[in-house]
């Protein structure tokens, strides 16, 4: 049995996010390579949850109280907010990232 709600994200369907606003594709390389686009993920070694696997921390501090939120459009803006803060841009968050396999 296949519970739709918990399926990753087709390429497609990733390059509009909530509001028809166009995801940049440093952005989707990240997501896709923590969590291959699944809002559901969880990192059973941490805290890590989401598409963009942020940590319970971070997403408290970008998302308030809708830090466990599965929306993809919420998770998106508490990561670019997260990403600006932390490395600037999205293309300085991925050449870390391909570094150190973590962002």
């Amino acid at each position: 049995m296949s519970d739709k709600s918990l399926e990753s994200l087709s390429e497609e369907s990733l390059e509009l996010v909530g509001g028809g606003f166009a995801m940049p594709a440093d952005a989707r390389w990240i997501m896709q390579h923590e969590s291959n686009g699944n809002t559901h993920a969880r990192n059973p070694h941490s805290t890590a949850f989401g598409a963009f696997q942020m940590l319970a921390a971070n997403r408290k501090h970008y998302m308030g109280g809708d830090w466990q939120s599965t929306d993809m459009s919420k998770q998106y803006a508490a990561a670019t907010h997260y990403v600006h803060d932390r490395y600037g841009s999205w293309s300085n968050a991925k050449a870390f990232w391909q570094r150190h396999r973590w962002y």
